[in-house]
């Protein structure tokens, strides 16, 4: 069903998937381990965005000659992590299948060259990296928005808060073909549509509203008080003003666009994952129906 203008449609309830990702903060750092070849044993702490290679400047280096000078790329994305191959002489590999760009999960063994790495997610037992002591009132660096636990725990307030009757929408929002932009103009560039995308939304909350950077090129918005329509309409502004921005770099314009989801809590809901959990759900439907949308998750 379209709703006025907007270019979206609201989402059935069949089409949500059964597991979506949590809120939940990491207790410490994912790290790749190396588990053969090279220094076995070393290992590697990853930030949202890292770049795997052999030339000097590369996030994490392993100097030998079977490893590409850029041979792959890590990042955040949907509550864990991808890998995509940078154009490897020695295609990248995820337990030992060839791929071009793959979600990689806790325990897989990523082959770069001859050598191989594990991936180790937060409650990993052999994830040795301790939690970095952080600033709670830092906000992320990158965008100055709130950071995935400040957002996470504004999260958990407004459901508590919503057990008293008070309503509560929340919109997640994605970079549409964000790969795409690092492949063609590096990734300074992606971090600079990043950069414009959060200061967008920092213009654009009022009062109560509340903005964060929970992935990589994922948001999320939390708009206290505010119905399933309203928040649509508000979601369908920046998604038109997103697209509407037009960067230059290298003397080339470089527009971006972004995909929505709408959610408000339910009295229902038994926790504020679930209510992320169901935004989340209409975020992928957004995608799945061809990007540049807004999707609405049913008020059930």
């Amino acid at each position: 069903m379209e709703h006025g203008t907007i270019k979206g449609k609201i989402l059935t309830e069949v089409t949500a998937r059964v597991h979506s990702p949590s809120l939940t903060s990491d207790l410490r750092p994912w790290c790749l381990k190396l588990v053969s070849g090279g220094q076995v044993g070393q290992t590697f702490p990853l930030g949202d965005s890292v770049v795997v290679g052999r030339e000097h400047g590369v996030d994490v280096q392993l100097p030998e000659a079977s490893v590409s000078r850029r041979h792959c790329h890590l990042y955040r994305k949907r509550g864990g992590y991808w890998v995509t191959d940078l154009g490897a002489t020695n295609p990248t590999r995820v337990n030992g299948m060839q791929v071009t760009a793959t979600p990689i999960l806790d325990g897989d063994l990523l082959r770069c060259g001859d050598l191989d790495l594990k991936l180790l997610g937060p409650r990993n037992a052999d994830n040795p990296i301790d939690q970095p002591a952080s600033n709670p009132q830092a906000r992320d660096p990158l965008t100055g928005l709130a950071t995935r636990q400040q957002f996470r725990e504004a999260t958990e307030a407004a459901f508590e808060d919503s057990r008293k009757g008070n309503a509560y929408s929340l919109l997640v929002l994605d970079v549409d073909h964000f790969k795409h932009i690092n492949d063609r103009f590096g990734f300074s560039a992606g971090n600079r549509v990043l950069g414009a995308l959060g200061k967008l939304l920092r213009d654009q909350c009022r009062g109560e509203e509340f903005a964060g950077r929970i992935g990589g090129e994922e948001f999320a918005l939390l708009l206290p008080g505010t119905a399933k329509q309203e928040a649509m309409r508000f979601s369908e502004r920046l998604r038109q003003s997103i697209a509407a921005q037009e960067l230059m770099e290298d003397g080339e314009p470089m527009t971006f666009t972004a995909s929505f989801g709408v959610a408000v809590v339910r009295a229902t809901d038994g926790s504020a994952d679930v209510f992320y959990g169901r935004a989340d759900a209409a975020l992928y439907e957004a995608k799945r129906l061809g990007r540049n949308r807004v999707v609405a998750f049913p008020d059930g």
